[in-house]
């Protein structure tokens, strides 16, 4: 059910038009058809795949990719790596975007007037205010405010609830979700890559995904993921004014207070506690049972089992000692 919503690229391009598309240059097979663009650990023999990040290097050597968006400096690294195909560019990143925009030319000329394909349960109420777009399956049992507009590309399971002003697109949706009023879910990442002269926008063509038991408070957003999903698990719990990036997976029973930013590619654990005004970097691992302090400003991977508070986070028991320590200094200077 979850393919009938996510965008189909177009076609199948030679690898030598994508290289002058993307500006860049092959080593390897120039005779490859890509028929794709994927992550690097899931890429297939007929897809190529953006590797810019030195985090995720190694992923590239179990990859099955046909070939790899890479930087100079990064495919003098990776070279004398087996028999692979490289396009190497002097802005990956860009490169990577000009290969999307192959791929997925249309992501914007929606048309207004498509009301197809939909199928909304009998036992659903939806109110006469609400716009339902193209691609869209509503479940049993489930209610949708006024003003609210749902799709295009969204499936809504059984029980769930929809507020006022909620806008849905791009989006997965288990049972028994609850959506608070404002909150705007599968719109479009912040992604652009800069070409010398303006920031280029970065196609983002992934979904959300959303399990069952989930709630979302009000004013929340949730950017659709780059390529694949941003998920948000079972029985998370949104305040209100979250807003969670794409690419960002939160584990099951994980609970984050108002007024956090969660950075793209960033990884939550299960059972994970998270406090007001928080600031997560991206493509961080957080593990399960980690508890954050309000306002804390968190930059690296955090162990399981871990409390953290301060900016930049650090372990709850050297923070009370630095607090502490600060108090001593202030009073002996009064």
């Amino acid at each position: 059910m979850i393919n009938k919503i996510i965008v189909k690229p177009l076609g199948s391009f030679k690898l030598d038009v994508l290289a002058r598309l993307a500006k860049a240059d092959i080593y390897g097979n120039n005779n490859l058809t890509i028929r794709g663009v994927n992550i690097v650990n899931l890429a297939n023999s007929s897809e190529i795949t953006l590797l810019d990040n030195i985090k995720y290097i190694n992923k590239f050597y179990t990859s099955k990719a046909a070939a790899y968006i890479v930087s100079k400096k990064l495919y003098n690294k990776l070279k004398d790596q087996g028999d692979k195909t490289f396009l190497v560019s002097e802005n990956a990143y860009l490169s990577y975007a000009y290969i999307l925009m192959a791929f997925y030319p249309d992501l914007k000329q929606i048309d207004l007037n498509n009301f197809t394909n939909i199928s909304i349960n009998k036992s659903s109420k939806v109110s006469k205010k609400a716009l339902i777009k193209n691609n869209v399956v509503i479940g049993k049992n489930t209610i949708v405010n006024s003003f609210s507009s749902i799709g295009p590309n969204v499936h809504i399971g059984d029980n769930c609830y929809i507020g006022n002003n909620v806008n849905i697109a791009n989006t997965f949706m288990g049972n028994k979700v609850i959506i608070q009023d404002g909150s705007v879910i599968g719109q479009d990442g912040f992604g652009y890559a800069y070409d010398g002269k303006m920031y280029i926008k970065v196609p983002q063509v992934g979904i959300v995904k959303i399990g069952n038991n989930v709630e979302i408070g009000s004013n929340c957003t949730i950017d659709r993921g780059s390529l694949k999903f941003t998920e948000i698990c079972d029985g998370v719990k949104l305040d209100n004014l979250v807003h969670i990036a794409h690419n960002v997976i939160i584990n099951e029973n994980t609970m984050i207070a108002g007024q956090t930013g969660v950075a793209g590619s960033t990884i939550i654990g299960r059972n994970v506690l998270i406090g007001g005004q928080v600031g997560i970097a991206g493509h961080l691992l957080i593990g399960d049972n980690v508890q954050i302090g309000a306002q804390a400003g968190v930059t690296k991977n955090i162990e399981k089992e871990t409390k953290i508070s301060g900016t930049p986070a650090v372990n709850l028991n050297t923070y009370l000692k630095q607090a502490v320590y600060l108090n001593k200094m202030v009073k002996n200077n009064d």
